[in-house]
């Protein structure tokens, strides 16, 4: 029996370098990871010529290094899980890598790279590998970069040639006789990129070199047929190494012995630009967890002196600008939530909730900071820069962003990544009490131990979206909807407090008026005259004008109480009729814009088959035309027309529907109706509009249910649950809405069923708030509107699984009884 075993070609380490690691940004941060699991105190990096032949990146750490046992068993194998079995440093950091790719962003980033490793327990010592000894020739890809720099400059187009070449030459696969032939071809043998800027090399290069590669273009190379040294050092023949370490050992005052390693990175592959360095300079301040860098101090220095180089600001010095901040937690093996709200005015709010089953995302700690983004909130005296500053860092470090072990996870919270959907839910919110992304600054913290469910995507940029991310999200949005509630209840409050204040001073008034002129009453006076007077005989009279002053005083002070009384009842009772008309006269109107909305809902969900059958429309009489003037094909002019006549029957049910919707005698008239006549007309006009969906309705009111209500509101809860149903099921194989009406001695019953994918548990609260969808188009207005015609009605609505279609189930209760309008 024959053994087989798998083989590896070389071309395999660029495909682990430049195809999996997505650009070189992302690599060099790779690279830095590495130097925080060596327990580094500090790293450099130095940008050197960049975008010229001799171009350099050079990393220097003062991590532990490797010994060469370590370097020839971890850091040459691939996929090696060192990091998984020993997951903590020894000075107790959390390994922020497990895959074992994590270098091959050196080979991402340059074509040759050399590596210095000074650890405390053998000699320092070098190794050199030269990427361009894995290549392949790819003749194809060759022949296109010649083409391209034929008509222009493109460096990435000479590199590749470039690498082809080196590769060639590289080899051992190449006899030696085509080599010196190449090379007296070429006039060279180092192939500088700058090279095949010259038109007539590579006219050259096609017409006498292409020939000669395409002989080795099907060559097998292994990766284990290629051979990197490794060589001991010491400072006389590497005192430019041995000085970079030392320099950094001086800059951070650090003890010896003076463990590290250095990265030299030459050939660079990619062109470096400003923007290049301000993202990078972005990555390295968000890099680690901030609360991180006073528990353990880990240093990133960057210098690049063709760029640039802007002051750091740290992320906490806006913090102190912020509106409110949240503390939230998932906590007790995931079963419980906290969530702790504080803004500068005082408010305080705290949300707890004890779960039946624990949240697969796992214990998560989390701190968002919110901001308002205006001169009054972002304007601190003492702070040293202006409103125009504190915008510019706000836009910055904006987006909540994802720590896993204090290491930051890419892309969350990037520039332009609102991953939560902020902005999107934001923009639709009339009111503007919702968070936008550009107005919070987030920190979540997860870790490999206590989330194991938030994998990373193997190329390390993201988490895999699968229940546990999305739980995540879910809690993370609970924390920034208690932002917006908080502060909407706070608006709703002061504003009933200004209202009831003006209440309050005009009826001070009223009585201050009535005070005052009491005060001044001739009844006043005439018993001031009589306990001043000493006549005696005069007290007498004095006395019998007093008594008759007193009862026309009495008779006075009853009128004018009564006229007050009469005055504010008929003030009271008027502007409770006007306020009551106002009431419902914005009631009406906001029950029309409700409605307004479903139809809107409506025409959105079905509008693209709408513009098909106009399409359609279009196309078909063009060809009635042709026929027509050629008097010819009758048979087919009859098949156009039952095709148009079929789409002018769509939308003939389009057009009903919406007539027969927004009739007046629908909206004003509240009136016994019969539910199961409306559930027929209404479902009659979506047959006809989902039948090219191959959707099916099902409709059942078996009674005769006579129910209160506008009618127009009965017909926006069908619209909107069917249009619901729609966008749940067309994805789907069996696509099936049923509804059925029913009633029970207390309630009429209506029961909407689809086979779509159903509501998660977690989400079946949140579904009903405003503006929250699931669909990127979507404006998460649907079910709220359907909720607040049910509560109107004092009625509820509540979620359940359908046994039969396997989707959700609906049901909306309303209690029968009189209903004021």
């Amino acid at each position: 029996m024959k053994k087989l075993k798998f083989r590896t070609n070389s071309r395999h380490i660029s495909q682990l370098g430049r195809e999996l690691v997505t650009d070189f940004v992302t690599a060099l941060v790779e690279l830095i990871k590495n130097s925080y699991d060596a327990d580094a105190y500090g790293v450099k990096i130095i940008l050197d010529k960049p975008n010229t032949p001799e171009s350099k990146l050079i990393l220097i750490d003062t991590g532990s290094g490797m010994t060469q046992e370590d370097f020839e068993n971890k850091w040459m194998v691939i996929g090696t899980n060192n990091k998984v079995t020993e997951p903590f440093t020894p000075n107790g950091r959390k390994k922020a890598g497990k895959k074992g790719i994590g270098r091959f962003s050196v080979e991402r980033i340059a074509e040759k790279v050399s590596i210095y490793s000074f650890t405390d327990t053998e000699e320092p010592y070098k190794v050199t590998i030269n990427w361009n000894s894995f290549e392949e020739i790819n003749i194809a890809a060759l022949t296109q970069r010649i083409s391209i720099l034929k008509d222009h400059h493109d460096t990435s187009a000479a590199k590749y040639i470039s690498n082809q070449l080196k590769y060639f030459f590289l080899t051992d696969k190449v006899e030696e006789i085509d080599k010196v032939t190449v090379a007296r071809i070429l006039g060279n043998e180092k192939f500088n990129y700058l090279l095949f800027y010259d038109r007539e090399i590579l006219v050259r290069l096609e017409r006498e070199v292409v020939p000669i590669l395409k002989k080795y273009e099907n060559i097998e190379q292994l990766i284990e047929d290629v051979e990197s040294s490794l060589e001991i050092i010491n400072s006389q023949s590497e005192s430019l190494a041995f000085g970079m370490l030392n320099e950094l050992y001086k800059k951070y005052k650090l003890s010896i012995p003076q463990t590290g390693m250095i990265l030299v990175m030459e050939g660079l592959r990619d062109e470096w630009k400003q923007k290049d360095i301000d993202k990078l300079q972005k990555e390295l301040r968000l890099l680690v967890a901030p609360n991180l860098i006073e528990q353990d101090p880990f240093k990133i220095e960057l210098t690049a002196p063709d760029f640039s180089i802007e002051d750091i600001v740290l992320v906490n010095e806006i913090l102190d600008l912020r509106y409110a901040k949240i503390d939230a937690k998932i906590y007790d093996n995931a079963r419980k939530i906290y969530i702790s709200y504080k803004d500068k005015d005082g408010k305080e709010e705290i949300v707890e909730d004890e779960l039946e089953q624990p949240l697969l995302c796992g214990n998560v700690n989390a701190e968002i900071y919110f901001f308002l983004r205006d001169s009054s909130n972002l304007i601190k005296a003492g702070s040293g820069y202006n409103f125009r500053f504190a915008l510019k860092m706000l836009d910055s470090y904006c987006g909540i962003k994802i720590y896993r072990d204090n290491f930051r996870v890419k892309p969350y919270g990037d520039i332009g990544n609102d991953w939560l959907f902020l902005d999107q839910k934001k923009v639709k919110d009339t009111h503007g009490y919702l968070v936008g992304n550009n107005q919070v600054i987030g920190v979540v913290k997860i870790g490999d131990v206590t989330n194991p469910l938030l994998v990373d995507a193997t190329n390390r940029e993201g988490i895999i979206e699968n229940e546990a991310y999305e739980q995540l999200k879910i809690f993370l949005t609970k924390c920034t909807n208690l932002i917006s509630d908080v502060r909407r209840n706070a608006y709703l409050e002061e504003q009933n407090e200004k209202k009831l204040e003006r209440e309050k001073n005009k009826i001070d008034a009223q009585f201050d008026d009535v005070k005052n002129k009491y005060q001044n009453t001739p009844f006043m006076k005439q018993i001031e005259e009589v306990t001043q007077t000493t006549d005696h005989k005069a007290i007498a009279l004095k006395l019998e004008m007093l008594a008759k002053a007193y009862i026309e005083d009495t008779e006075q002070k009853k009128a004018d109480i009564q006229k007050l009384k009469s005055n504010y009842d008929r003030h009271y009772s008027e502007t409770k009729r006007i306020y009551q008309e106002k009431i419902n006269f914005q009631e009406s109107e906001l029950n029309l814009y409700k409605n307004l909305a479903s139809l809107g809902m409506l025409t959105g969900s079905f509008g693209h088959e709408t513009s098909d059958i106009v399409s359609r429309i279009q196309t078909s009489l063009h060809l009635i035309n042709v026929y027509l003037d050629n008097d010819l094909e009758k048979t087919k002019m009859k098949d156009i027309l039952s095709i148009v006549n079929a789409d002018f029957d769509r939308i003939y049910a389009y057009s009903n529907l919406i007539v027969n919707f927004l009739r007046k005698r629908k909206r004003d008239v509240l009136s016994e109706i019969n539910f199961g006549h409306i559930l027929a007309e209404v479902t009659g006009f979506y047959k006809a509009i989902v039948n090219s969906f191959n959707i099916s309705i099902e409709n059942k009111c078996e009674q005769t249910i006579n129910f209160a209500m506008k009618q127009i509101d009965l017909e926006s809860i069908i619209i909107n649950m069917i249009t619901n149903a729609f966008e749940q099921v067309k994805g789907k194989q069996v696509r099936q809405i049923r509804i059925s009406i029913v009633q029970s001695t207390s309630h009429v019953i209506l029961n909407f069923e689809d086979s779509g994918n159903g509501v998660p548990k977690e989400k079946e609260k949140d579904i009903f708030r405003p503006f929250e969808t699931t669909k990127e188009e979507g404006i998460g207005l649907g079910l709220n509107i359907v909720k607040d015609i049910v509560e109107y009605y004092k009625g509820e609505i509540k979620i359940e699984s359908s046994e039969e279609l396997g989707g959700a189930k609906f049901i909306v209760q309303l209690p029968k009884g009189d209903t004021d309008e």
